[in-house]
């Protein structure tokens, strides 16, 4: 799937991309099967964990988090490598492609809880910001059913953020931008099998889900494999960001 010069142009100008169709309904149908056969093992393992920011009771509200997720389920793995995944991200941070994080973000209905307004990067700390997140639906995601929401225009710059709780005793979205204009915010909405692309300085957050029916997505991170080691290495288990290109040097 390669992205037009006007897609590649609108993300630099906006941040942000939302594409539909990037997988057909057979290919969703099986990874929503292979991502809840994950989920339940994980819960199983007590390895899923719920990683909604602010301050609701866990009980009330979660968010579930496949965790590395291509070392959890080899359809996961399978995708990274998947030629269309890599020739978009290609477009918009050069050939030389590495992952940096991989995510399940599950919001169960009803009790799908909130996560704070972000920048993916600062998580990461990958030199320059050359960095994308392609986040694929698994289900329709709507403003109803705590979509993403994207500030167009506001990734020029890093913005300060506060540290949630200690991360000894909880993992996930502990960073939020305690102060933030929202005015201008869109809503990624995008159907099953679609994706929400954004910039890594792009600040983004999404809403509880108020529906019957589960939020569940695929966050993918990539970063240009030319640079040094991100922070995440410190922390993710080894084999977890493995370069998925290198530019095709001519003979």
């Amino acid at each position: 799937m390669h992205l037009t010069a006007d897609q590649i142009a609108r993300f630099e100008r906006e941040g942000y991309l939302l594409s539909e169709g990037f997988l057909g309904a057979e290919e969703v149908a099986h990874l929503r099967a292979c991502y809840m056969e994950t989920a339940e093992r994980l819960a199983a393992e007590r390895a899923l964990e719920n990683v909604q920011s602010g301050g609701d009771r866990d009980e009330d509200y979660q968010v579930w988090q496949i965790r590395t997720a291509h070392l959890q389920h080899p359809i996961f793995r399978m995708l990274i490598h998947d030629s269309r995944l890599l020739d978009l991200v290609e477009g918009l941070i050069g050939p030389d492609i590495r992952l940096v994080h991989y995510q399940g973000i599950y919001k169960p209905a009803r009790t799908g809880g909130a996560v704070g307004w972000h920048q993916d990067n600062h998580y990461f700390n990958v030199p320059e910001d050359r960095t994308v997140s392609v986040w694929l639906a698994l289900d329709d995601a709507t403003v109803r059913n705590g979509c993403m929401w994207y500030l167009p225009g506001r990734h020029g710059e890093r913005l300060a953020h506060e540290q949630l709780w200690d991360t000894s005793v909880k993992k996930g979205f502990y960073f939020a931008i305690p102060e933030i204009d929202e005015a201008g915010a869109v809503a990624a909405e995008v159907p099953a099998g679609g994706l929400a692309i954004h910039h890594c300085r792009m600040p983004h957050k999404s809403l509880r889900n108020e529906t019957d029916q589960p939020r569940r997505g695929l966050a993918m991170h990539f970063m240009d494999a030319r640079l040094a080691d991100p922070e995440m290495v410190k922390i993710l288990p080894e084999g977890a960001t493995p370069v998925l290109r290198r530019a095709r040097v001519a003979a």
